[in-house]
């Protein structure tokens, strides 16, 4: 967590920066938005039940675009953790981001550009599948997520753009060799020699190769409404035995974040994010008088995640 907060205050120094010398980098843009938001729940002889919980989220999103003639550079930083504690239960976090994206552009014609972008997904701590908070499913890179596509971009408009790569890298890593070993995140798991029992190491990557749009929206639908977008569409030319007999080898990820201004300090924020990644596993640990069964099998159900929250927040 010391290195979390070091960069956020890192950050937060370099976007003030920006904005109190516009002579010396008058070709870039800052902007951002912080928030802390915190729930809390309370019963007291509470007849339809109840149970005293707290949780709360720290959210820091930044973007450092960069415009000289027709060459543009767009940096974004995107971090989030939360945590809850619920009366009967240890804390646990019940978010946890770190998403880097960096993309080049040279424009050729009007609202077309050759473009390359590079975007690095991770988090921050520990993962558990609770109720199960013994066994860890998730590390600081295991996974991370790398993505490398060179291609073209269309932008009709300041708020809306369509980056095309037929030929894309999507790297998926695993540094942890525990978790590489049971087959975490699609990577090939470990090896056992029949007779002598000899292990071979789980691989810490899978690369794949295939074709690859993204969609991004971003834009004030009102003076206090902001509305984010990223589309994510990824088809994997190569072979993944992961993937079930008829499925389509296509991972499709969906991000959308609105931001509403209550008040100048106050603000509620929806994020809602949608995922299907059919090479992806999902990794079940029992336990049968005693001894642990651990089963791996395709993830190919669509994955959820939403978080509602009401707290402070400042945007740049």
């Amino acid at each position: 967590m010391k290195n979390f907060f070091t960069v956020i205050l890192g950050l937060l120094a370099f976007s003030a920066f920006a904005q109190n010398e516009p002579d010396t980098i008058k070709h870039w843009k800052v902007t951002g938005v912080t928030s802390l938001t915190i729930n809390q729940a309370s019963f007291t002889n509470w007849s339809a039940g109840g149970e005293n919980s707290i949780s709360g989220t720290a959210l820091l999103k930044l973007f450092a675009n960069y415009t000289k003639g027709n060459f543009s550079w767009n940096n974004t930083i995107n971090l989030k953790y939360g945590l809850l504690k619920n009366e009967s239960e240890s804390l646990k976090k019940n978010d946890d981001l770190i998403e880097l994206n960096t993309q080049l552009n040279h424009q050729f014609a009007k609202h077309w550009s050759a473009s390359g972008l590079v975007n690095l997904t991770t988090q921050f701590t520990d993962g558990y599948n609770y109720p199960d908070d013994s066994n860890i499913v998730s590390k600081f890179f295991a996974p991370a997520y790398l993505t490398i596509a060179p291609g073209v971009s269309y932008k009709p408009t300041d708020y809306f753009s369509i980056l095309i790569t037929p030929i894309t890298m999507k790297g998926t890593f695993v540094m942890d060799q525990q978790l590489a070993d049971l087959g975490a995140f699609g990577v090939d798991a470990a090896k056992y020699d029949s007779i002598g029992g000899t292990k071979t190491d789980g691989k810490n990557s899978k690369i794949k190769l295939g074709a690859f749009v993204e969609f991004y929206f971003k834009k004030k639908l009102k003076e206090d409404l902001a509305y984010e977008s990223k589309l994510n569409l990824f088809y994997n030319y190569l072979q993944d035995n992961n993937i079930p007999e008829g499925i389509m080898p296509l991972d499709f990820n969906w991000q959308n974040y609105f931001l509403y201004k209550i008040s100048k300090v106050f603000s509620a924020s929806l994020f809602f994010h949608l995922a299907y990644m059919p090479g992806d596993v999902f990794i079940n640990r029992t336990n049968v008088a005693g001894i642990e069964e651990i089963t791996v099998k395709p993830n190919d159900k669509l994955q959820i995640k939403e978080n509602f929250g009401i707290g402070l927040a400042y945007t740049f």
